[in-house]
């Protein structure tokens, strides 16, 4: 695209924008290739136009990959440039032109309640996840419980006996056996824990 072909768009009410993607994981194929798929996506809105593109090679940081991609586009309108910062998720945004963005009342109420209601979709998923999250902590918790129990009913054990059975580290075991032997269920001989059998 040329720049007379930009410079009509952005005439005709389109933003002209530079967007930063950026990707971070492992490996390293896998963070170039979700870049690659990003970039896909935004192709394939039809309100945005992209008009150039350029992205890096993944580089080792740490124990992640991280690249990125300068995405230069037009993008429709504002809602098309709200979409894109919340379906893209771009680091940085720098719009061109037009040099000044006027905006209707109406196109504003819009933007304002598009950007709202994205916002209480978002905070409503984080407190599902967070939900979710707790729920599966004490899941887990009960579990775990359940099953140093149940080992305990074998045999006594250490502390370093119980953990390789366990995959958990050591310091959590002792915790979850402080709250079982204040419960009644365990008990303690020197460095041996032991079940107390059910009455």
């Amino acid at each position: 695209m040329n720049q007379r072909e930009i410079e009509g768009k952005v005439s005709e009410g389109w933003i002209h924008i530079v967007g930063i993607l950026e990707v971070v994981g492992r490996p390293k194929k896998y963070v170039e290739d979700a870049l690659k798929t990003h970039i896909k996506k935004i192709k394939e809105v039809k309100e945005f136009t992209i008009v150039s593109e350029h992205a890096e090679t993944a580089e080792k940081k740490d124990e992640l990959f991280s690249t990125f991609a300068e995405v230069e586009l037009l993008v429709k309108d504002m809602n098309s440039l709200l979409s894109f910062c919340f379906d893209f998720m771009p680091a940085s945004i720098e719009i061109i032109a037009p040099e000044n963005l006027v905006v209707k009342n109406n196109d504003l109420m819009g933007f304002l309640n598009d950007l709202q209601a994205r916002m209480h979709a978002m905070n409503t998923g984080i407190l599902q996840a967070k939900e979710s999250n707790t729920h599966y902590i004490k899941n887990t918790a009960v579990l775990l419980r359940n099953f140093i129990v149940v080992l305990l009913s074998s045999r006594p054990m250490t502390i370093g006996q119980i953990q390789p059975l366990m995959g958990v580290r050591a310091e959590n075991i002792e915790q979850v056996l402080n709250v079982l032997i204040k419960e009644g269920k365990v008990k303690k001989d020197g460095e041996l824990y032991k079940a107390v059998p059910k009455k």
